[in-house]
């Protein structure tokens, strides 16, 4: 919990220029490695010297159509979307594709990234590469598996998949696209549970396949999420930005400023080690009306970026 007096002290971080394994930068200090993502200063929403950028996670307004989750981001004025595919489905044409960034663009929104997009077979990998490709985002935000048996379920299991992602190294290559593999915490312990699961499969891969960190299934898994950003910066492509109540299954979602992750913490870390993804909040608690909750998340991380600036 950030107490008062921390949230509105202002940290004098050095803006080290760590990055990819294969760090080059440009003149502003920007990493330009093809396995990073492209400079937030490109965008055109936000305070031009941060380094990423606040966006929401598609999956946020699993409850809503797309008129209504733009309308509640217009009104907490963020305007990044990671694509789900219930607002825009997986076999969408050019048309389509077309169609929905033109909805987005009339709300100040643009899709930075598809995703999460399950997968299971080489067939399904190609086809989410098909579709990202076809958005135009240069971010896949996938969970790679295969069926197998584990111990105590009664049928074969979705499980990590070391095998789909060496397919994944080779379609990578192909398209230029980065992998970002969710965790998913301690409700699911075969299928990445934590960072560390998904970075043990992919340290000897392409760069461009790394991590979207879901920060509040780490703390889940009981590991600090300030850290393993730290420990693995240079493969982080994308965030899912929660709070939750406790460092293990029983935590649940709750407003960014009432779990239990330091998230003034993990703020300075981003600006320390420039991190130049998304951090998209996903908000999984009352979903059925979540503005207000979304509102109270948006103002609090938005203070933690000011205060640290």
């Amino acid at each position: 919990m950030v107490s008062r007096r921390s949230f509105f002290t202002t940290a004098g971080l050095g803006l080290a220029a760590a990055g990819c394994s294969t760090f080059s930068a440009n003149a502003a200090g920007t990493c330009t490695a093809s396995c990073c993502p492209p400079a937030v200063t490109e965008y055109p929403y936000g305070n031009p010297a941060d380094t990423f950028r606040l966006g929401i996670a598609g999956f946020t307004f699993v409850k809503f159509k797309l008129d209504k989750a733009l309308e509640m981001m217009k009104k907490v004025d963020v305007h990044y979307l990671c694509i789900k595919d219930f607002h825009l489905p997986l076999t969408s044409d050019a048309a389509q594709i077309a169609a929905f960034h033109e909805q987005c663009k009339a709300a100040d929104v643009k899709g930075y990234a598809c995703g999460p997009i399950y997968m299971g077979s080489e067939e399904a990998a190609r086809n989410a590469f098909e579709y990202a490709k076809r958005c135009g985002v240069k971010t896949l935000v996938a969970v790679p598996f295969e069926m197998k048996n584990v111990p105590g379920k009664d049928k074969p299991q979705r499980v990590s998949s070391r095998k789909l992602l060496e397919y994944v190294d080779k379609l990578v290559k192909e398209y230029d696209i980065r992998y970002a593999i969710h965790n998913h915490g301690p409700d699911i312990p075969y299928l990445f549970p934590h960072a560390a699961s998904a970075m043990e499969m992919i340290a000897d891969l392409d760069k461009r396949i790394g991590l979207c960190l879901d920060i509040g299934h780490e703390l889940r898994f009981d590991k600090n999420p300030v850290d393993s950003f730290i420990e693995y910066h240079d493969r982080v492509y994308d965030m899912h930005l929660k709070n939750v109540t406790a460092n293990n299954k029983s935590g649940r979602g709750t407003p960014l400023p009432r779990g239990k992750i330091d998230l003034l913490a993990l703020v300075k870390a981003l600006r320390k080690y420039r991190y130049s993804g998304m951090c998209s909040l996903e908000y999984e608690t009352n979903m059925n009306n979540p503005i207000v909750d979304i509102a109270e998340c948006v103002g609090y991380f938005r203070g933690l970026m000011d205060a640290t600036r």
